[in-house]
Parts: C-alpha cells; sequence; structure tokens
C-alpha cells in the first residue's frame, strides 16, 4: 500500500490555522495549486459525505471530520493520472494540526495511502501535499511578518 507523509511548523496558533483550513470547501489559503474548489452537490463544508471538485480534476469527498481533533479525513475518488480512479483506489488523505506549545505554533501534518499496483502516485501526492503545505505556511508567515512591521 503506497504512503505518503509530509508536515510543516506554521508560524500561528493551532486555533488559528484551524479556523483558515477547516471548512473542506474552502481552499482559498493555497493559490499556488488550487485554482478552482467546487462544491458538488448538498452538505456542508463540515458534514461527512460533503464532496468538492479540485481544479476541475480531483473529486473528494469528506468521510471524517473533527474539530476535537483538527483533522480532516478524506477519499479522493477522482484524480488525473498518476492518481486517476483506474490506477489507484481507496485513497484516504488526512490533514491533521497539534499545536506546538512551547512556542504557540502549530503542526501540520497531510497523509495520504491508497492501493496500487503501481509507486508512480506517491512523488505526485508528495509534491501536492508540499505545496499546499507551503501555501499554508507563507499564508501566515506573510500575515506574522505585516504585524511585525505595524509594530516597529
Amino acid at each position: 500500500m503506497p504512503k505518503v507523509y509530509n508536515s510543516i511548523v506554521v508560524d500561528a496558533p493551532v486555533e488559528r490555522v484551524w479556523s483558515r483550513i477547516r471548512n473542506f470547501h474552502d481552499f482559498s489559503w493555497a493559490p499556488s495549486l488550487i485554482k478552482s474548489c467546487k462544491k458538488v452537490g448538498g452538505g456542508g463544508g463540515y458534514s461527512v459525505g460533503a464532496r468538492r471538485l479540485l481544479n476541475g480534476e480531483f473529486l473528494d469527498t469528506l468521510i471524517a471530520y473533527s474539530e476535537i481533533e483538527r483533522r480532516i479525513m478524506y477519499s479522493m475518488d477522482e484524480g488525473p493520472s498518476p492518481v486517476s480512479s483506474g490506477e489507484i483506489y481507496n485513497y484516504v488523505g488526512n490533514l491533521h494540526l497539534l499545536p506546538v506549545t512551547i512556542d504557540d505554533t502549530t503542526f501540520v501534518e497531510w497523509s495520504g495511502s491508497w492501493e496500487s499496483a503501481s509507486t508512480e502516485a506517491v512523488e505526485y501526492m508528495n509534491t501536492v501535499y508540499r505545496s499546499l503545505l507551503a501555501d499554508l505556511a507563507a499564508e501566515f508567515t506573510s500575515e506574522s511578518r505585516r504585524s511585525e512591521w505595524i509594530d516597529q
């Protein structure tokens, strides 16, 4: 079973980071990779069963959501090659936030696992997750720098 795992520390308290990414239908925080995020069918962005279409290619379904754990789990039902439904199946993505208490930052981990005879999708998904995490960190880094400039 192929797997990917990526993580980053974001320079903001976990409550602020979670409030920014918790809506399954909102990817406005990831402008370098996600150009469109469309709600598919019924259900809000916090409801298990909610669906989204990212960039017209990635169809995801929210399969678990926890405010307490700050966790979003989803299935990828369709995607472009090498993650199309003909190449992989049973894809589960897991986005999880944890507080770093020593300095009031946030540890963000994003993983995915699926079944496939090939490992071709591993590098592809690592690139996707790294880009998304970099966008998330950049949003808070620039915000923190702006407040530093204002305070001076």
